[in-house]
């Protein structure tokens, strides 16, 4: 059958109805595929217009899911599926399978030793004797650190809050962290002395600042900061670390 359209662009049989039934009923529905407006009923014949369908319908994919790209399992998490998986060389191996040396030790350092290299230097007692002897004490009896005490050994002792010194006094922020003073001890003259060091406090001994190397006495009285230190000698008039006689190869009969 031929179809004419109406002024309005409505498409109907003229061997039907003699003038556009759509216009005279004022019913409309919208169809996409044409991009114009359609009646919904057709009023005259009591009959139910069918919708022009133009356009092939498909069933929309899930949400997120492309029906055109194929589908791939993605690799687990942090593993790549294009880099060959290589098995890591047991401990002490190289990659070649080569046995690796070990490292040597790192010599250990008696305490007594000098804390201003790298390398610390041995102390003459330690040298002569073969162990880094104790001379005396520093016996903390005011401040933060009260009741520890603190070896002396031969030598020059550092004193501040670092670990790196041989005398750490923690706890007191009056202290310099290094060098704050030092305590000398000298096996070949069998004498002690208070030596200032690189502190910002005054160190006083008895008192009195000390500015040049003062001679300790025992009980003598160490002002550092906020801490009070009394000095103990061991080694004095009546002892002394003298090193022992070398044998000589004949054992007692």
């Amino acid at each position: 059958m031929a179809q004419i359209e109406c002024g309005r662009g409505h498409l109907y049989d003229p061997d039907k109805y003699p003038t556009c039934p759509y216009c005279n009923t004022n019913q409309q529905i919208t169809v996409a595929a044409a991009g114009r407006t359609a009646p919904i009923r057709v009023t005259d014949s009591h009959r139910t217009a069918p919708v022009p369908v133009t356009a092939p319908q498909r069933t929309a994919p899930l949400s997120g899911v492309s029906v055109t790209a194929p589908q791939k399992t993605a690799p687990l998490s942090g593993i790549s599926v294009t880099a060959p998986s290589k098995t890591m060389p047991p401990r002490g191996y190289s990659p070649n399978g080569v046995p690796l040396q070990p490292e040597a030790p790192s010599p250990a350092f008696p305490h007594g030793a000098s804390v201003t290299g790298a390398g610390k230097t041995l102390g003459m007692m330690q040298e002569k004797m073969g162990f880094d002897p104790v001379v005396g004490w520093l016996v903390c009896t005011e401040g933060p650190s009260r009741g520890k005490s603190y070896t002396i050994r031969g030598g020059i002792n550092s004193i501040g809050r670092s670990e790196r010194m041989d005398i750490t006094i923690t706890g007191d922020r009056t202290i310099s962290a290094e060098n704050h003073a030092k305590v000398s001890y000298s096996d070949k003259n069998n004498r002690f002395n208070l030596l200032p060091g690189d502190g910002r406090n005054i160190v006083y001994l008895n008192g009195e600042e000390v500015f040049s190397p003062m001679p300790l006495q025992a009980y003598d009285q160490i002002d550092f900061g906020t801490t009070k230190l009394l000095f103990i000698p061991l080694c004095g008039e009546r002892f002394t670390w003298a090193p022992e006689p070398e044998e000589d190869g004949h054992g007692d009969l």
